[in-house]
Parts: C-alpha cells; sequence; structure tokens
C-alpha cells in the first residue's frame, strides 16, 4: 500500500492503484461539521464535515451509480460504493472518519489510472457517475480556508454508453439497444419487439422488428452492451433470456421513456429533418423504443449530443435471421468458449483498420437476402482480388489510419483531445488517396457499382477542413489538451507570441530594449530584470526600466498583454 502526500486539492504525492487510510484533500484537513444540508436532507446525512456533505448530496442525486468522486490526484469512493469497489477491484478498503457515530468505508484511484478500473467495473456490470472538480482549488481558498471546491457530476458512464477507445475494443461494435413492446405477454401469439440500436462511439443507428421467437437471435447478433427495456418488462422472461443469451446488462426504465411522439420530435431534431419519411417509415413501437433510447443517451451524457447517424433497417426483410443457438454452433463471432479466436470471423479477418473489422463482423453476423446488393458485393471482391495494384495500395492507404467515427464522436460529446483532431486530419487525408487509388484502378471498364459509390463519396471529403487541420496541427499531437504544444508554429500569430514569452524572453527583452531606444531616444537604455510580474494568462515577464542619461532617469514599464503590446515611457 502506497501512501500519498498532503497535496491540497490540486494533486501531488506518490499515485498508487491502491486505496490509503490518510485523507489527502485539503479540505478535509480542515473540515469542520457542516450545515449545509437543510431540512430532510440534514436529518439523514446528519452532521458532516463540507466535503462529506458535498459528497451525500451528489450520491444522494445518482444513488444507482458508484460515484467517482474527485479529490486532487485521485478518484475517492466511500460508504457502501467503496465496499463494493474495492471487491469488484481488488484494492485496498480503508476508512475516513466517521459519520453518524460509524467509521466511514473508503478506497481510491489514481486519475491516470482510472481508464483501467472504470472498464474492470463497467465489464462487471456496474453504472460509474464521474464527479469532477470544476474549478482550481485556489479559486475555492479565496472564499476562506474551509471553502469547498466547486464539484458535478460531469457524466454517467453505462455498458453502453462508452466512447473512450481504452474502454472499447476497437474491433467490435457497443451498441445500446432499447426493446419495447406493446404486448403485454411475449410468448402470445404475434407478440412482436422494436428494437432500436445505437453506437454512441460511432453513430450507427439500426432500427428493426422481431418476433418473440426470434429475439434471442437478434440480441446475440447485435451483441449490446446493454439493453434498456420497460420496467413492466424487465422480468420477462424472454427478454430476460435474450438478455442472458447475448451477455448484455439489463437497465429497466420507467415506460413513461417510450412514447412514440417523443421518439419521432427527437429523432427528427436529431436528424435534422422536419419529416422522417425520407429516412423511411416507422412504426409506433420503433418510435417508442427510439423515444427510449435518446433519451437515456441524454440523460446519461448529461446534454451533450453524440453523433447520431441516419437509421437503416434491419431484420428478417432484410437480413438473414438465425436463431442463438444455431449462432453459438455456427462459431461465426465467438468460438464455443465464448473468444473470438477458433471463430470464423478470426479466420478470415485481414482487415488493416478498426472499422473494417467492425465492418467484416458485421457483414458475418447479419447475411443479406437481397440477391442483388449480393452481386454487387461479390463484384467488388472479384474486383479487387484480380486487381492485386489496387487491392495492395488500398491496404497501404488505410494501414494505420486512425479511428475516425470515434474520434468524431468524442469531439462531437465535447470529450475529444489533439489527437483525436489530429485523427480527422488523417483519415480525410487517407480518404482523398484511397480514391485516386481506385480511380485509377478503374480502367476503360470502369469501376464496380459497389466500389464506385465508395469513390464518389471518398472524393466528396472536406477539402477545405483537411487543409485547415494540416496547417494547424504538428505531426503527432499530443493525447492531453493541458500540455500544449499540439498548434504548429506560424499558424496564429499571437500563440507564436505567447510562446516566444514563455521561450526566449532574451530575445524579446533585446527586442523591447531596441524598440524603446528608438521610441525615447534614450541611447543608453538597458533592459534588466527588476522583478518579475505576470501577464493576464500568467506568462511570467520581466519589467523593462531606462537607465540614467543626462542627469534624468527614465523608467519604461511594460504593461504588454498578449494582444495587447502597447507600451507607457515616462521620464522624471
Amino acid at each position: 500500500m502506497a501512501r500519498r502526500t498532503n497535496s491540497g486539492d490540486g494533486g501531488g504525492g506518490t499515485d498508487s492503484d491502491a486505496a490509503v487510510a490518510a485523507p489527502h484533500d485539503a479540505e478535509a484537513a480542515t473540515d469542520q461539521p457542516s450545515a449545509a444540508l437543510e431540512g430532510g436532507a440534514r436529518a439523514v446525512i446528519g452532521d458532516v464535515t463540507p466535503s462529506m456533505a458535498q459528497f451525500l448530496e451528489i450520491k444522494a442525486a445518482n444513488p444507482d451509480c458508484i460515484l467517482w468522486y474527485r479529490m486532487g490526484d485521485f478518484y475517492e469512493l466511500f460508504f457502501d460504493d467503496a465496499i463494493v469497489a474495492s471487491q469488484a477491484l481488488g484494492i485496498v478498503l480503508t476508512k475516513r472518519g466517521k459519520h453518524l457515530g460509524q467509521d466511514i468505508p473508503m478506497c481510491g484511484v489514481p486519475v491516470h489510472r482510472a481508464d483501467d478500473y472504470l472498464q474492470r467495473l463497467i465489464r462487471k456490470g456496474y453504472r460509474v457517475a464521474v464527479c469532477e472538480q470544476l474549478e482550481d482549488p485556489a479559486e475555492a481558498r479565496k472564499r476562506g480556508s474551509k471553502a469547498v471546491v466547486k464539484r458535478d457530476v460531469v457524466r454517467l458512464v453505462t455498458p453502453g454508453t462508452l466512447t473512450e477507445d481504452t474502454l472499447l475494443d476497437a474491433r467490435a461494435r457497443n451498441y445500446l439497444t432499447a426493446i419495447f413492446s406493446t404486448a403485454t405477454d411475449s410468448e402470445a401469439a404475434g407478440a412482436h419487439f422494436a428494437l432500436a440500436s445505437l453506437d454512441i462511439s460511432t453513430g450507427e443507428f439500426e432500427i428493426a422488428t422481431t418476433s418473440g421467437e426470434d429475439l434471442p437471435g437478434e440480441m446475440v447478433r447485435l451483441a449490446p452492451g446493454e439493453i434498456l427495456a420497460p420496467d413492466r418488462l424487465i422480468s420477462d422472461r424472454t427478454i430476460a433470456a435474450a438478455a442472458g443469451y447475448a451477455g448484455s446488462a439489463l437497465t429497466p426504465l420507467a415506460t413513461s421513456f417510450f412514447d412514440s411522439a417523443s421518439g419521432q420530435r427527437t429523432l427528427s431534431e436529431r436528424l435534422g429533418v422536419k419529416e422522417l419519411g425520407g429516412f423511411g417509415t416507422f412504426t409506433r413501437p420503433e418510435l417508442s423504443a427510439i423515444g427510449a433510447l435518446l433519451k437515456y443517451v441524454d440523460l446519461t451524457q448529461l446534454g451533450a449530443k453524440p453523433v447520431v447517424r441516419p437509421p437503416r433497417r434491419t431484420g428478417p426483410a432484410t437480413t438473414l435471421v438465425i436463431d442463438a443457438a444455431t449462432r453459438a454452433s455456427l462459431e461465426l463471432l465467438r468460438s464455443t468458449r465464448g473468444e473470438r479466436d477458433g471463430s470464423l470471423l478470426s479466420a478470415i479477418d485481414r482487415t488493416v483498420t478498426g472499422p473494417g473489422a467492425r465492418e467484416l463482423a458485421n457483414r458475418l453476423a447479419s447475411p443479406l437476402r437481397d440477391a442483388a446488393i449480393i452481386a454487387a458485393r461479390l463484384d467488388a471482391i472479384s474486383f479487387l482480388l484480380t486487381g492485386t495494384v489496387a487491392r495492395e495500395g488500398l491496404r497501404e492507404s488505410l494501414r494505420g489510419v486512425p479511428d475516425v467515427a470515434r474520434a468524431i464522436s468524442r469531439l462531437a460529446l465535447g470529450r475529444g483531445d489533439p489527437r483525436d483532431l489530429g485523427a480527422v486530419r488523417d483519415a480525410l487525408a487517407a480518404a482523398s488517396a484511397s480514391a485516386a487509388i481506385l480511380e485509377a484502378a478503374a480502367g476503360a471498364i470502369g469501376l464496380p457499382s459497389a466500389l464506385a459509390s465508395a469513390a464518389e463519396s471518398l472524393r466528396g471529403v472536406q477539402s477545405t477542413l483537411a487543409e485547415v487541420l494540416t496547417r494547424a496541427l504538428v505531426e503527432a499531437p499530443s493525447h492531453q489538451r493541458r500540455e500544449g504544444g499540439f498548434v504548429r508554429a506560424g499558424f496564429r500569430t499571437d500563440l507564436d507570441e505567447a510562446r516566444a514569452l514563455r521561450d526566449d524572453s532574451r530575445r524579446v527583452m533585446a527586442d523591447l530594449e531596441a524598440t524603446y531606444v528608438e521610441q525615447t531616444g534614450i541611447k543608453t537604455l538597458r533592459g534588466w530584470r527588476t522583478g518579475r510580474t505576470a501577464d493576464a494568462d500568467g506568462t511570467a515577464r520581466p519589467d523593462i526600466q531606462a537607465s540614467p542619461d543626462d542627469g534624468e532617469r527614465g523608467a519604461v514599464h511594460d504593461h504588454r498583454t498578449q494582444r495587447d503590446r502597447g507600451a507607457h515611457c515616462q521620464r522624471r
């Protein structure tokens, strides 16, 4: 068990994978019993320290989640959350203070390892509310030595709402599926289920309607990370069996979530249209499932809007229905041991990108029934099999291309980083290169219809955006925004000037001296450090003064900021 130094709310200390007994939050060191809570809440929570009162208030608003409470360089967990997490993650359970006369259980995980632990909790079916610090601890201290840093939940993490690469399988989709039926008994004759599935990490969206008999097979095909169902159906044997076959977490929602009018309105808004007719016809149960799905996404993302692509219809009308037992025996995507190795997918997968692997898995899991589409695919495959130059050129162009769909989704949700911007830039470049390869391979006979359509789409990429990102970003942007350095020199003058002040202050001082000599006529003006002040952005800078000249002493004070470089000179 490692120990952390008392570093205040802002960090420091020694990181460890284990929880520790000593509190490290500056708030905890000065906390006194708080009367911040009022009425009934105060009666339940009792007299607690301000930071613990804040924790209990936030926890009360998220009772069905494990609360990750940011304190400096660690996410801390308390009470039952700490007990559950310590057992699930295998970390040390300790205690911190008392509440209502009882020790408060506590454990914690370092922020820089949070994704690893989060992944393990999610895989075990837990939901996590991530509570972050919303201000710098220094700002809190301005309100008083016992002030509590502002915190709030910024995201609810559930098995079906993951977006980070570290939490996802790059070669598999992660659907969130809502299921709805107007039937009260799934085993009744004619009972059908509407399914709406969205992968918020890519925006992939599909709609289907299936019978109760075929529901388990459809759930195995979709393999959702999480299934949403009305609470009145949550105990239905067919739904429970389908979730079990698929290995999905089952989340009950109030029946009011499943509203067809709300679904139609919300989907229209997300797609930016007034009518949905251009995307096909949707039944009322399907719109009800869509409504619950999109409302749940809004709740878990706290209003942030993920990318939602136009829905495509699947199901018995377009794909071959395969029951769950047959899928298992065929070992299409998983072997009978539940592993990818030994499956048909593992034997034939030679894709060079994550999106390509996901598309191949989707095509294996969803065999087509439309002969015309099947023939078009076969024509494209035959063309590339015989066209070695085009095939190898495409593979080389695509090799190493980032997962742009997931990068765009994170950017849309406000979780993107410089590397995601770089992924968009590199993907746009690869799209143009791939289109050129296909066009060069067309020859006199042209391309098969599927490849011609792909080439046309690739030609339509945003060349302006690609140009801007190429000029703006360095070759290999960093993962963290706070580290800076990802904007290329020369892209923005004001940024270059700020960097010069930071990195080359001596040269800047010499330039200032020459400028002030010219402006004031004081030939012996010299610059030296008389102290350090700070610009508006916190960048330290030296003051400038004039040396004595002919019995007179001049003083020049540099009042520049990054954007305003005016100077004032006064002679006495």
